[in-house]
């Protein structure tokens, strides 16, 4: 089916234009006459698609774009700037129903323009050929491929929702694979740190107390062994070294009775000769006394009279002192008579002290005999009654448990960090693994379901399109052209039109074109640019 009648009215910059299109319509002008405007216009009335934003002319309210096709059906579309757009889509022989939806289903999408699909990049060409391929699905499959709705772009067509799909889960994968290799260096550095195959449920249930204490049980069993044996050993020693400290208590105790007999020996003889000071002095007192008289009666005969009363005042007064030295000696002389008497009674019963602390001494060395004896019999029983233990495989054994429960922190650390943080991580890579594979496998299901739109296309599981095994940025130049109007050919519904723009730069390829276009079934838009040259609008004829 062909478009028969194009008529354009205040539509970006054309105040009014109206041509009927033959098989091949070629659209000749210079830059701005208006030749993309009359295609872009066409694509407005059955698409509903614009390229600009202003489409309509500049003083205008409205833009009015009328198709009519060869069988008699007709499109008017107006576009107005204050009221809601106009869609009328009538057929003089029959009814149009849901207008839209059917002139999607007419011109299958876009009207497609081949050179500018060429000029296109890899992705927008990649985009273009995907969604012609009618894939069905629902965002209830996705979730029910990945028990989830992940995040992408769900406007893109399946196949690239697939692949960002993918790139999110590996990316995903790839950051919590860092963690886990890092949670495994972690865990190898503490395994580093411990003995070689320690086993921590091992050390765990090992009792390092009830070790110890049966070490120290066999200490205090071999101490009192050897404390016996000892015992046993050196008991004649120790009756030897009782009896010289006996002695030596003995010699000790005779010198401090003679020391104190020689003390007091010597006390009394300085009291006895203090006794005799003093005596001398009592017996000498009349003498002196007379003398005293005689010397101070001289004294007082050559004194003058008035000198006589003081002089006998001088007598009294040393009569006076001489008999209280007198009376004084007299006292000491009593006291010292007294301790004479007690420290002779001292000296007199320090022999039986003597004898009762030489007793004493005895006594005790026999009391120490008799106990060292006991001592001894305990000792033999002892012996009799124990066995000697051996600590040193005690000691290893409790000093190695010791030992290795120090690393049980460590140990158990390390599990924490496996059940707790590496287990899990490790099974949610696995499961973004497996995500990961169903994104990549997908693909080619869904393809087996799609009808490709050229024979030798092909899209592979990283979403690349490929022209028999060839990806689409590595075809030639020729190669490139044939591929492109394939493409136009089958994007075009019952609606056949392919528009050309830059038809003056294909040069020989135009024959090729025309010889081409002349022999199918489809119309064909050529738009060519030519400097000062005004809009023109030609059939090309066989």
């Amino acid at each position: 089916m062909h478009i028969k009648r194009i008529e354009i009215k205040d539509w970006i910059g054309i105040k009014e234009q109206s041509f009927s299109p033959g098989k091949i319509t070629k659209i000749i002008g210079d830059s701005g006459t208006g030749k993309t405007s009359i295609i872009e216009g066409m694509e407005k009335a059955l698409t509903n698609k614009s390229r600009r934003t202003e489409v309509i002319s500049h003083g205008a309210e409205e833009a009015e774009l009328l198709v009519e096709l060869e069988d008699g059906l007709q499109i008017v579309r107006k576009v107005r700037s204050e009221k809601a757009d106009y869609l009328k889509v009538k057929h003089d022989s029959k009814a149009v129903s849901s207008t839209e939806a059917f002139l999607r289903k007419m011109i299958n999408g876009d009207i497609f323009r081949p050179i500018e699909f060429i000029q296109q990049d890899v992705k927008r060409q990649t985009e273009i050929i995907l969604n012609m391929l009618q894939i069905g699905w629902t965002v209830d499959d996705i979730k029910a491929w990945f028990g989830e709705v992940p995040e992408a772009d769900y406007q893109l067509h399946i196949l690239q929702i697939l692949k960002q799909i993918e790139a999110g889960y590996y990316a995903e994968r790839e950051s919590l694979n860092r963690e886990i290799t890092l949670l495994k260096a972690n865990i190898e550095g503490i395994k580093r740190n411990l003995p070689a195959n320690y086993d921590g449920e091992q050390w765990q249930t090992v009792n390092l107390q009830m070790l110890y204490k049966q070490l120290s049980d066999a200490d205090e069993s071999n101490k009192r062994l050897a404390e016996a044996q000892s015992l046993i050993d050196g008991l004649s020693l120790r009756f030897d070294d009782i009896r010289r400290r006996s002695e030596t208590a003995t010699e000790s105790k005779r010198l401090e009775y003679s020391r104190q007999r020689d003390n007091l020996g010597g006390a009394i003889k300085r009291l006895e000769d203090n006794v005799q000071r003093e005596q001398a002095v009592i017996d000498d007192a009349d003498r002196r006394i007379a003398d005293s008289g005689v010397r101070l009666d001289a004294e007082m005969e050559q004194a003058i009279e008035r000198l006589r009363l003081q002089y006998q005042a001088k007598k009294q007064s040393e009569r006076d002192g001489i008999r209280q030295e007198v009376e004084q000696s007299q006292v000491f002389a009593a006291e010292y008579k007294e301790q004479i008497a007690t420290k002779r009674t001292e000296l007199s019963g320090l022999s039986e002290l003597e004898r009762r602390d030489l007793d004493k001494i005895v006594d005790h060395e026999a009391n120490l005999i008799a106990t060292e004896r006991a001592k001894s019999g305990n000792a033999e029983q002892v012996i009799k009654d124990t066995v000697y233990v051996d600590p040193a495989p005690l000691k290893a054994a409790a000093d190695e448990a010791a030992g290795m429960k120090e690393y049980l922190r460590e140990w158990q650390r390390m599990n924490d960090i496996i059940r707790e943080k590496l287990a899990p991580k490790e099974k949610q890579s696995a499961e973004l693994t497996a995500k990961i594979q169903t994104a990549r496998d997908l693909p080619m299901e869904l393809l087996k379901t799609a009808a490709l739109p050229v024979d030798g296309l092909s899209v592979d599981a990283q979403g690349r399109i490929r022209i028999d095994g060839t990806l689409i940025d590595g075809l030639s130049e020729g190669e490139a052209w044939a591929f492109a109007f394939k493409l136009a050919k089958a994007q075009a519904g019952e609606l056949k039109v392919i528009c050309i723009d830059g038809w003056q730069n294909l040069g020989s390829r135009q024959q090729e074109i025309i010889a081409a276009a002349q022999t199918d079934d489809y119309q064909y838009f050529l738009l060519s640019t030519i400097e000062g040259q005004p809009l023109k609008i030609e059939s090309v004829e066989g």
